[in-house]
C-alpha cells in the first residue's frame, strides 16, 4: 500500500470489517483494488457455470495472490471501484474544484469487494454554524463488485468536532444503479453538477434550523412516538438525553416498562459539540447524526443519517 493515514474509523459490511484509509487522490488511488469476471467452474477444462461469472480480485502488489470474491449473473456489470471514484474525482474539476489537495478517504472490506469513497470539498463550501463548529460538504460513493450492493453516489455534511454525518433528504442529489446492462456511469458526472446547485439550499434549511426552537415536552413526545417507531427505543432514548443534558447515555434498567423519555438512565461521556441543553432544530438535528453515525454496520449508518431531514420536520409539526 502507497503511504496513507490509517484512520481508527471501523465499520460492518454484510458482517464483515471495514477499514479506512486517508490521503491525497494520488495516494488514495492506488490502494484501490481491481477485479475481472472469468467463467464459473471447477477449473481449466471443467465444465463452465453458463449462467454465472466469478468475480476475482486482482494483486496490488506482487505478494499478493489472485482471489475469487463472488459470483454474479452473466447479466451482471462490473463496475470497477477506480472508475466509480475517478469519475467522482473528474465530476468535481468539472465544477471548477483543484482537486489535488482535497481530502479523501477510503473504506474497504477486508477482501475489497465492497468500497466507501468520500472526497471532502474546500473550506469555502463549510457550512459555518453559529455553534463554531463547521460543517464540511463531501461527497461519498458506494460500491460492490460482487452484485450484493448498489452504486450509490450522494452529498452530505459532516461536522468535524464529533465526526457527525447527516444527508439532507430534500435537497439530495443520489444515484442508486443497479449492476446490470442499463448501468450508466456517465451519470455520475451530471449527478455532480446538479448537487453543486444544491449546496445552496441545504445551508439555507440549516440556517432554518437553527432559528426553529424546540420546547421540553414536544421533544419528549416527538421523541417516543416518531423516533422511536422510526429507530427503536434505545436510539430515542439516547436522542433525548444527548438533548436534555449534551451526554449520551444507557438504561440503567433494561427491563423498566417506561417511555424512553421517561427510562431511568446512567449517563455516559459527553458528546462533543452538544449544547448542555439542545436549543433548536439544529441541535437536535446533530444528536440525531450522533446516534446514526455511531451505528456499525456501514449501510444502516447511511440509512439513518439520511432520514434525519424528515425526522426534524415530524418534530415541527409536532410543535406546530
Amino acid at each position: 500500500m502507497q503511504e496513507v493515514e490509517l484512520l481508527g474509523e471501523t465499520s460492518k459490511w454484510r458482517a464483515r470489517e471495514v477499514k479506512y484509509i486517508a490521503g491525497s487522490w494520488s495516494q488514495i488511488s492506488k490502494n484501490i483494488p481491481s477485479f475481472e469476471l472469468k467463467d464459473f467452474s471447477e477449473g481449466k477444462g471443467e465444465i463452465v457455470n453458463q449462467y454465472y461469472k466469478t468475480v476475482v480480485r486482482l494483486p496490488l502488489t506482487p505478494l499478493e495472490n489472485r482471489i475469487p470474491v463472488g459470483i454474479v449473473s452473466n447479466a451482471y456489470t462490473l463496475a470497477q471501484h477506480s472508475i466509480v471514484a475517478n469519475l467522482c474525482i473528474e465530476g468535481i474539476k468539472n465544477c471548477g474544484i483543484v482537486t489535488d489537495s482535497v481530502r479523501c478517504e477510503l473504506g474497504l472490506s477486508v477482501l475489497g469487494e465492497w468500497m466507501n469513497f468520500r472526497i471532502y470539498f474546500p473550506d469555502e463550501y463549510d457550512f459555518k454554524s453559529s455553534d463554531s463548529n463547521p460543517l464540511k460538504l463531501r461527497l461519498e460513493c458506494f460500491n460492490s463488485v460482487d452484485g450484493s450492493s448498489r452504486l450509490t453516489i450522494l452529498f452530505g455534511w459532516f461536522r468535524l468536532v464529533c465526526s457527525n454525518g447527516m444527508v439532507i433528504g430534500k435537497t439530495i442529489s443520489e444515484l442508486r444503479d443497479i449492476h446490470n446492462r442499463h448501468m450508466d456511469l456517465e451519470k455520475i458526472n451530471s449527478l455532480i453538477s446538479e448537487a453543486m446547485h444544491q449546496v445552496h439550499s441545504d445551508k439555507e434549511m440549516m440556517t432554518e434550523w437553527e432559528k426553529n426552537k424546540i420546547n421540553t415536552t414536544a421533544l419528549a413526545d416527538w421523541v417516543d412516538a416518531t423516533v422511536s417507531k422510526k429507530w427503536g427505543k434505545i436510539a430515542a432514548f439516547r436522542v433525548f438525553h444527548i438533548c436534555s443534558s449534551g451526554h449520551d447515555a444507557k438504561y440503567s434498567d433494561p427491563f423498566e416498562v417506561e417511555k424512553p423519555s421517561c427510562k431511568s438512565m446512567i449517563q455516559l461521556s459527553e458528546v462533543p459539540g452538544a449544547p448542555n441543553e439542545a436549543r433548536n432544530l439544529y441541535d437536535v438535528g446533530q444528536a440525531l447524526s450522533w446516534v446514526a453515525t455511531n451505528r456499525n454496520n456501514a449501510e444502516e449508518k447511511t440509512k439513518w443519517q439520511t432520514e434525519i431531514p424528515n425526522l426534524l420536520e415530524k418534530l415541527v409539526l409536532a410543535t406546530a
